[in-house]
């Protein structure tokens, strides 16, 4: 469609060729547009970006429509500016046709004119919303006001899971420090963003003298409706191909995969430049590596340093990141880098447990039909396989033998190069140990999912540029 034609499109009040306009405008700051029209004659347009759209820069691209829309499309209009992930917007104005006259419409013909109505601009001019923003920042929820008769309507997008009673004592207990005389009642409805669904929704008086009385949930997560049929399924799944040969060998390619993946990442970690993959003459996967390149170090240090310039308010990131170079250093420094670059590729095959169990209890990642039970599938798969590895090199003499004459009498296997050259254990009590490590991943997965609420606001509070 000729641009013209778009612009003429735009100007009738058509939400998609305002929306393709309005993308071309907005492209450039990274904020994507969604127009909506919510009702007859009211027109949404939200701006999205990573960080919250800037107001000023919103109010200078859209002046010029103002004037075309109150006259073509609406005589109402909302524009939203919100970060992606968050359901309440960061600001929002609501322009109403026919409060300015013409004549004071036409000398500002690229004034971009803002009307909010009665309730919102009362709750703007107390500065409420502000400020209970600052007092829960420490929780880091996202926070809309919304008044109604004598009462507020508060909702909280989450990130952790508490008590429920504990939701409602802390807005309680904020509310109490601020001027509402006029207020009698609060309307609380928590969310939780990560599970989609509303944690809490409830009623409680302002001016009570003690905190507001609601049933306690527990702090655990459950699994979700289907969740253990999928597991279930999935678990099957797993067995059984790890039981026939064909699937099993089609699905060791899956742990090869990443064995040499975990080496390649190891190896670029500590300053090789390495390629993963597969060895069609031996059978398996090699990394290919080349000598240490300090580019590549210099890279990895500048990197951290940005980061750490990044998050210089955040002293808890700072720490980690400083935990995180030091402990680099110090492999480096004491030669242990070579013994963790080797391990990685188990650890690595490991690690897949953990992560595709954690995301089938979870539904991570799930967007269609059946990638729960197939997470399922490649968590017991993967589980199997390594506990019968490293269990057959833990109690079979004639399996640690064949283990020991490496790819074609060549090359030595991993935990052969850890027993014999870099570690001080034996190849049986080394296997143990990575065979232990099988047998809690899964665990480790079930805790992690169950106990979410203990560390996701950690996690969350290391993200934070300004916690």
């Amino acid at each position: 469609m000729k641009e013209s034609d778009l612009r003429r499109l735009a100007e009738q009040g058509n939400p998609q060729a305002i929306a393709q306009i309005l993308k071309s405008l907005f492209a450039p700051y990274q904020i994507r547009v969604i127009v909506k029209r919510v009702a007859d004659k009211h027109l949404k347009i939200q701006l999205e970006g990573f960080s919250t759209p800037d107001e000023a820069i919103a109010k200078q691209l859209l002046s010029p429509w103002q004037q075309l829309w109150e006259k073509t499309i609406t005589e109402t209009f909302t524009v939203e500016g919100i970060r992606f992930g968050e359901v309440a917007p960061d600001w929002e104005w609501t322009m109403i046709k026919g409060l300015l006259s013409p004549a004071e419409r036409e000398p500002s013909s690229d004034a971009f004119v803002v009307q909010a109505p009665p309730q919102k601009a009362a709750l703007r001019d107390d500065d409420l919303t502000l400020k209970l923003r600052r007092i829960l920042s420490p929780y880091l929820w996202s926070i809309k006001v919304t008044p109604s008769d004598r009462a507020l309507v508060i909702k909280l997008t989450v990130i952790d899971e508490r008590d429920r009673q504990e939701y409602a004592q802390i807005v309680w207990q904020a509310l109490q420090n601020l001027p509402l005389e006029a207020v009698d009642k609060i309307y609380l409805n928590v969310y939780h963003r990560a599970q989609r669904c509303y944690l809490l929704k409830t009623c409680f008086p302002l001016h009570s003298k003690e905190p507001p009385a609601i049933e306690k949930s527990a702090k655990s997560r459950s699994l979700q409706p289907g969740t253990a049929r999928a597991l279930a399924i999935g678990g099957l799944l797993g067995l059984v191909l790890f039981l026939l040969p064909p699937s099993r060998f089609i699905l060791d390619t899956f742990l090869t995969f990443l064995h040499e993946i975990g080496h390649a990442i190891a190896y670029w970690s500590f300053g090789y430049p390495a390629v993963p993959s597969f060895d069609f003459i031996f059978g398996g996967g090699i990394t290919l590596a080349l000598g240490r390149a300090t580019i590549i170090l210099l890279l990895l240090y500048g990197g951290l340093a940005y980061l750490a310039w990044y998050y210089r308010h955040n002293q808890s990131t700072l720490i980690f990141l400083g935990g995180l170079t030091s402990s680099q250093i110090l492999l480096l420094l004491i030669g242990w880098d070579q013994a963790l670059i080797i391990a990685m590729g188990h650890l690595f095959e490991i690690g897949a447990v953990f992560i595709c169990l954690y995301f089938a209890l979870g539904r991570y990642f799930c967007r269609g039909p059946g990638e729960q039970t197939l997470y399922s599938m490649l968590a017991s798969f993967s589980f199997l396989q390594n506990s019968a590895f490293f269990g057959q090199l833990v109690t079979s003499e004639t399996f640690r033998i064949a283990y020991r004459v490496g790819k074609g009498g060549l090359i030595d296997h991993d935990l052969v190069q850890l027993s014999q050259n870099l570690l001080p254990l034996s190849l049986p009590t080394l296997a143990g140990c990575f065979f232990l490590l099988s047998l809690f991943a899964p665990v480790l997965a079930f805790l992690t999912f169950r106990w979410e609420s203990r560390w996701i606001q950690a996690f969350y509070r290391l993200c934070q540029p300004l916690p």
